[in-house]
């Protein structure tokens, strides 16, 4: 990997993948700059990586604000921002509920909102960057069982593709990674099969070198990527009907 960044803003840093990002862009010779709500485990990574922690809660605009302008006066213009943190709530019970969708979307959709409203006008005055939005393949299709975590992830899609061009003009290059599962506490209580499922130094590593090219959009792995995007470009009573056949047959196997 290049030492194209020298400065590295990483939320969600303390854990999976944004931990595994840390290691990574340190060992590359980049100063990097972690979030998390976990201050203990935060500070932990900041030494393992010779960088900074700043403790933080995504879904408060005004720290997200108070803490990026901090960033940049203590530690010096981000060359880039991977806004990884994200949340799965599990359902409380059998029915899904405009409760969990909400907490879904204040962190996985709100949280990245505020982040890239503080860092687009201190890039663009600094000349350009880049910012990494961690979406999800989940947000490819409605998938059973995931409508909070996959809308969010599906919204957050729309909303980097909405902001792409003027983010363009401005120098931001803006990139959406779109990983399958990854072995992280975000998916440690998943009750469901999770296939091709990778170490998040795998991740980090596919991360990494997809922000290095000119795509807007990293995807693995490749193996469910691709049938994911088949289904989407399908007719969508035919992707439903799938779907549910899926899952039927999935229900019959547990």
């Amino acid at each position: 990997m290049s030492a194209r960044y020298r400065r590295v803003w990483i939320t969600g840093g303390s854990s999976g993948i944004g931990h595994a990002l840390a290691r990574r862009y340190a060992r590359a010779g980049a100063h990097v700059v972690v979030s998390s709500r976990n201050a203990e485990k935060l500070a932990e990574v900041a030494r393992e990586t010779g960088g900074a922690a700043y403790p933080l809660d995504v879904t408060d605009p005004e720290a997200v604000a108070r803490v990026v302008g901090e960033i940049w006066e203590k530690e010096g213009p981000v060359d880039l921002a991977i806004l990884n943190a994200g949340a799965a709530f599990k359902r409380a019970g059998r029915d899904d509920t405009a409760e969990n969708l909400k907490k879904h979307l204040d962190v996985n959709l709100l949280g990245v909102a505020y982040a890239l409203d503080a860092l687009r006008p201190r890039m663009r005055e600094a000349g350009g960057g880049t910012i990494a939005l961690v979406g999800s393949l989940a947000g490819y299709v409605g998938l059973p069982r995931t409508s909070g975590y996959g809308t969010s992830k599906a919204a957050l899609a729309y909303y980097a593709e909405a902001l792409w061009a003027e983010l363009r003009r401005e120098k931001i290059d803006l990139k959406l990674v779109s990983p399958g599962f990854v072995k992280t506490p975000i998916v440690a209580a998943n009750e469901f099969p999770m296939p091709f499922i990778l170490e998040a130094d795998a991740a980090a590593r596919i991360i990494a070198r997809g922000l290095e090219r000119p795509a807007f959009e990293v995807t693995f792995p490749r193996r469910l990527a691709w049938p994911l995007r088949l289904l989407r470009v399908l007719p969508a009573s035919w992707r439903v009907a799938l779907i549910a056949a899926g899952e039927r047959r999935a229900g019959r196997k547990r």
